[in-house]
């Protein structure tokens, strides 16, 4: 992997990458990972997390496309 696809963001930019100029809420985030609409995140930590950037973009992708069809 590169860095590009290795970037971890934490979860206010998840929440702003995913919802652009008006973040969505962290329990959405949580919620849409429940769903399987977000992907889970990495545990980097006992009591941290992030997701990585190209997951979320994948999932946007994947929202984009549902739109379409």
């Amino acid at each position: 992997m590169d860095v590009q696809t290795t970037e971890l963001l934490d979860i206010a930019a998840a929440c702003r990458f995913i919802g652009g100029s008006k973040p969505i809420n962290r329990v959405t985030l949580y919620r849409g990972i429940q769903s399987g609409r977000y992907p889970r995140p990495v545990k980097i930590g006992p009591n941290t997390s992030r997701w990585l950037k190209s997951e979320l973009q994948s999932a946007i992708d994947s929202a984009i496309k549902a739109r379409a069809e």
